[in-house]
């Protein structure tokens, strides 16, 4: 059933908010502890330094892999949204707009 006017949903209560900043810590913290650790790996690798070129291509792969990425997910909203992923089973008719 599609909320509307009459039946919306009842407005969030505050103890989700505080519930998603602690996922949102803990994520940081969870992030933070891996590049730690990359780094510590990294320096424990000793003699194995990369040349300017070297990181000159390891940022633009990260920027490419990570802009490949959200624009993949741009394309999954997109096509969830304006009703694509319904016709691809096989009715001719135009997706409906939201």
């Amino acid at each position: 059933m599609q909320p509307t006017m009459n039946n919306a949903p009842p407005p969030t209560p505050s103890g989700s908010r505080r519930g998603n900043l602690m996922i949102a810590a803990v994520a940081t913290v969870i992030v933070l502890a891996f590049i730690a650790i990359g780094i510590y790996a990294w320096q424990s690798l000793g003699a194995s330094a990369l040349t300017t070129q070297g990181y000159i291509a390891l940022v633009l792969g990260v920027i490419a892999t990570a802009g490949l990425g959200v624009g993949l997910m741009v394309l999954v909203f997109y096509s969830n949204r304006y009703g694509y992923d319904e016709r691809v089973g096989g009715g001719d008719e135009p997706p409906e707009r939201r």
